[in-house]
C-alpha cells in the first residue's frame, strides 16, 4: 500500500500522542487529515497530531505516515460528495418541482442547495465515522534523529 510520508519534529508528547512541527505545504487547506493539523500562527509549519507508534521523545525528527488509499478516500468524500449532491439536486429539480407543484426556477434554486445540504452532511457522517476508526490518523513510525538530551548549566 503506498503512504504518505513527512517528517518533522516531536514538539510535545500527551497520552501515546505526539505533536509534531511539520513544513506545511499548499495541499493543507483541502486535505480531509486537517482535522489533525493546526496551523502555526505567521509561520509555514503545521502541527500534525500523530499516534506515537515509535515512542519518539520530544525535540526528536521523526517521520510520521497516512495511507494514500485513505488520504484518497477523504479527498472524495471532501470534494466529489458535494457535487454529487449539487448534480443529483439540479437533475432531478424539474421531475420534483412538477411533482410537487412548484415553480421550475425556485424548485431547482431549493433542491439544488437540498442535494449539496445532504451531501454536506453525509460527507461530514462518512469523515467522522473514519475520524472514530482512526482510519484518518496519522501515525510517528520511524525516529530519524534523536534529540540531544540537555546538558544541566553551571552557574
Amino acid at each position: 500500500m503506498n503512504m504518505s510520508v513527512e517528517s518533522g519534529v516531536i514538539e510535545s508528547l500527551e497520552n501515546g500522542w505526539a505533536y509534531v512541527l511539520t513544513r506545511r505545504k499548499g495541499a493543507c487547506e483541502g486535505c480531509g487529515h486537517r482535522g489533525h493539523c493546526h496551523i502555526v500562527p505567521g509561520m509555514d509549519q503545521a502541527r500534525v497530531k500523530a499516534k506515537n507508534a515509535a515512542e519518539a521523545r520530544v525535540g526528536d525528527r521523526v517521520q510520521f505516515r497516512l495511507s494514500s488509499k485513505t488520504r484518497l478516500k477523504g479527498l472524495f468524500v471532501m470534494y466529489i460528495f458535494p457535487v454529487l449532491g449539487l448534480l443529483v439536486g439540479a437533475f432531478s429539480a424539474d421531475t420534483l418541482s412538477e411533482l410537487l407543484g412548484l415553480n421550475r426556477n425556485l424548485g431547482l434554486v431549493v433542491f439544488t442547495i437540498l442535494g449539496l445540504a445532504l451531501a454536506v452532511l453525509l460527507a461530514r457522517l462518512v469523515g467522522s465515522r473514519m475520524e472514530s476508526s482512526q482510519q484518518l490518523v496519522p501515525v510517528v513510525f520511524r525516529i530519524l534523529q534523536r534529540a540531544k538530551p540537555s546538558q544541566p548549566t553551571s552557574r
